[in-house]
């Protein structure tokens, strides 16, 4: 390409220099053919519209199966379109059907896991499922990757730089004493220079592209303990719905016994009328429990859901966990239906006299009854050491530090010299002569050094790297105490749950006791609802501390970095 410019301007000095009147011509020639050269050094920018490709998109558009451009302004000119919901944007210069906006998947190209797989998901499951869809992680991922493109910035310098120019010249010497003379001439020169050594400055700055890439991958992994944590949360507390579910079912069976029961013994004229109205109320109450229940868990989906940025229209069955083990029925079919309850005809317990018992209305006698629980064996100085290993925010405030310190070298560097290489050729065109030089050097120098400005910026180095020193520590006694308090929490509510255990066990007896002495007349209405209101409030309390366990588990675990 040299070569050609070189011919092209071998070819203007002969045959325009000779005519001396013809100087704008030449002026005018250079000038385009420099142009020319500007052109094809140039990165081409143009790019065609229809190459260019969004990551996200709000809009579908609709291709026919040529992929045909001109097919469809065909289509749109005829009006030929099935869907009526279906319309039309114009541009400058074509029409592009598109369809109604619908919200597009989250994260497009990521992986997805089949549905098939996730008819019973487990939390797991919905962690893993996360994971692949939450956009902020994507975002994250985007800022490594930008992190990633900074080292290869700074190794840039080290690459060869190419120059380029093309000039023209002329010179008109008038004078007394001397012949009155002009002179032109046409020329283009085109080199390369090369950084070879500058005594570690850019070394320095590979270094800190480096660290602030580990400490994006950090904040990489600190997000995801944010998904997870969200996730279980969100997880536990729909165990936690159904867990209640299954204890406003069951009071909804007890009190239709309890209302049938009084019923025929007023009828028999062994119970007042009384009676009669407050278990038709007390039912009552039990069955907008229920609805309140059933609203409870339809949010708490909706919330798991919405932490996992769920994207399939099919719905999923929650499986128990190791220390969320209430499980006793189908979950599936309580999220689909639960609007008549009815006492089951079989194992009614009676009376001597024939009369239901209430306790017939439990099925499986208390919701404790297949309940395990699998205490976390570690100690506190385990917790915190852990914490101190493994919390990604504490490296990544690590690598901040080692970045400011690469940088406080790169500032000092700043006196030492550069060593470079130069390769030039050019070749200029004159009315007589011309030249074609080629050059080969190397050099050394300081540049443009500011002794002032350099010792000011030390000290702004300095201040910096002292102040990520002291994140370092503030952000390891943080953990510290974090971890320290998360863990007491825990094993307080550790020691709450047998307790918790023992008196449902006792109110369940308590309940079965004055059901009875009801039945054969020995107390009166009153202090029956007593002992159904105190076993119910004892299953909602255990229930409920199991779920606060659970949650200063996953906080702990949080704090320690433990995915």
């Amino acid at each position: 390409m040299f070569l050609g410019c070189a011919k092209i301007f071998g070819i203007v000095g002969e045959s325009f220099l000779k005519n001396k009147n013809k100087k704008l011509v030449i002026l005018m020639l250079s000038l385009l053919i420099a142009f020319d050269f500007a052109q094809v050094m140039a990165i081409e920018e143009n790019v065609p519209k229809d190459n260019i490709k969004p990551k996200f998109s709000w809009f579908k558009f609709k291709k026919d199966k040529n992929n045909s451009t001109k097919e469809e302004n065909k289509d749109t000119q005829k009006g030929a379109s099935k869907d009526k919901k279906t319309k039309i944007k114009k541009t400058k210069n074509k029409k592009v059907r598109v369809e109604d906006i619908t919200l597009p998947p989250v994260l497009e190209g990521r992986p997805k896991t089949p549905f098939n797989q996730l008819s019973i998901m487990t939390i797991d499951d919905c962690v893993d499922y996360a994971l692949n869809h939450n956009p902020n992680l994507y975002v994250s991922s985007e800022r490594i990757k930008a992190a990633k493109a900074g080292i290869g910035q700074a190794r840039s310098n080290y690459a060869p730089k190419l120059t380029g120019r093309v000039s023209y010249n002329h010179n008109n010497n008038n004078g007394t004493r001397i012949v009155n003379s002009q002179e032109n001439s046409v020329g283009f020169n085109v080199g390369i220079s090369e950084m070879i050594w500058d005594f570690g400055k850019t070394t320095a700055r590979i270094n800190m592209a480096k660290y602030d890439t580990q400490s994006a991958q950090f904040d990489y992994d600190f997000d995801v303990l944010a998904v997870v944590y969200d996730v279980k949360i969100n997880y536990y507390k729909v165990l936690c719905a159904l867990a209640n579910l299954d204890i406003y079912e069951q009071n909804v069976r007890i009190q239709t016994l309890n209302y049938e029961r009084t019923k025929a013994m007023f009828d028999e004229g062994l119970k007042s009328k009384i009676d009669v109205v407050n278990a038709q109320v007390n039912l009552t109450d039990a069955k907008i429990q229920l609805v309140e229940g059933q609203n409870n868990l339809q949010t708490s989906i909706i919330a798991l859901k919405n932490s996992m940025y769920y994207q399939e229209d099919e719905p999923f069955v929650v499986k128990n966990t190791e220390n969320f083990s209430f499980l006793k029925a189908d979950y599936k079919k309580k999220i689909e239906s639960l609007t008549t309850i009815k006492p089951s005809g079989e194992g009614i317990k009676k009376t001597p006299d024939g009369l239901i018992m209430l306790t017939s209305g439990i099925e499986h006698k208390d919701i404790i009854q297949n309940f395990e629980f699998h205490p976390l064996t570690l100690s506190k100085q385990e917790a915190v050491n852990q914490a101190l290993e493994l919390r990604p925010d504490l490296k990544s405030n690590e690598m901040l530090a080692m970045v400011q310190q690469e940088s406080l070298k790169a500032i000092k560097r700043q006196y030492a010299p550069e060593i470079t290489g130069d390769l030039t050729w050019g070749y200029t065109k004159s009315e007589s002569t011309y030249s074609s030089p080629l050059q080969l050097g190397a050099s050394i120098g300081l540049g443009s050094i500011n002794p002032y400005s350099i010792h000011y910026q030390v000290k702004e180095g300095e201040s910096y790297l002292d102040i990520a020193l002291q994140n370092i520590n503030v952000a390891k006694s943080d953990i510290y105490w974090e971890v320290q308090t998360n863990y007491v929490n825990m094993r307080q509510l550790e020691r709450k749950i047998p307790l918790m255990n023992l008196k449902v066990k006792a109110t369940l007896e308590n309940f079965e006791l004055a059901d009875g002495r009801y039945s054969v007349g020995l107390n009166n209405y009153v202090e029956l609802q007593d002992a159904l209101a105190n076993y119910n409030n004892s299953q909602l309390n255990f229930v409920e501390a199991v779920f606060n366990y659970n949650v200063a588990r996953e906080t702990l675990l949080k704090s320690m970095g433990v995915k």
